[in-house]
Parts: structure tokens; C-alpha cells; sequence
């Protein structure tokens, strides 16, 4: 397992109310419902990576309030990306739910999911 993930942020099906989600990420995890739930070390660093070819326009990673804290700080964004780490030490932090709040091509509407990190030793 590496220090350093990417998750690819791709639309499912944008006809469906709401839009859904479909998440890859770097360590061979894939989930086409948006509730996948990524591995990741302490310390970390996190790449979210929207798939603007499958009709995402933009997207924002944002921590959920009192939620457990895994990550140290909220993601923030780089180009179209979006760069966040998991804390060196967490404590007895293991999982930690987060927001992806995405727009689509044609639509100015905004458009959130939650998916979940998962610290493993």
C-alpha cells in the first residue's frame, strides 16, 4: 500500500436523480455506487482527481464536521484536483466519512456524495 493515493471521481449516470458517482482509486479499489472506501496509511497523501471526461465539471472535497479526524486538514485544490493527508498520528481515529460535492456539464446544479477513508496499519 503506498504513502501516496489518487481517487478518480467519475460520473455513473447523470440521468438519474440524483446523478451518481463512480470512484477509483489508486490501490485497486472500485465502487460504481460513490460509497467507496479507500485504504490509506498514516500520513498518507491524497489525491482526488475529477474524471472531466465522463461529464463532471468540477469538484470540492470537504471533511465532515465532527466526524473522527483523519485527515489533517480540509483538502484543498490544485488546478482541477484536490490534495488532502492523513495525519500522522490519528489517535484512535480508524474511519472517517468525508463530502465530494460535484457540478455536471449543462447543469449549474451542486451535487454531493460521502464516501469513506479507512485507516489501515
Amino acid at each position: 500500500m503506498s504513502n501516496a493515493v489518487s481517487i478518480t471521481v467519475s460520473l455513473k449516470d447523470s440521468s438519474s436523480n440524483p446523478p451518481k458517482l463512480k470512484l477509483k482509486d489508486s490501490e485497486g479499489d472500485y465502487s460504481d455506487n460513490g460509497q467507496l472506501t479507500t485504504k490509506v496509511k498514516k500520513g498518507a497523501n491524497i489525491t482526488w482527481i475529477p474524471d472531466e471526461t465522463s461529464g463532471i465539471s468540477s469538484i470540492e472535497i470537504v471533511k465532515k464536521s465532527g466526524e473522527c479526524d483523519l485527515l489533517t486538514a480540509n483538502p484543498t485544490p490544485n488546478g482541477n484536483k484536490y490534495i488532502g493527508q492523513v495525519k500522522a498520528d490519528p489517535g484512535s481515529c480508524k474511519s472517517e466519512k468525508y463530502s465530494i460535492k460535484f457540478k455536471i456539464d449543462g447543469d449549474d446544479s451542486t451535487y454531493t456524495d460521502d464516501p469513506k477513508l479507512d485507516l489501515k496499519h
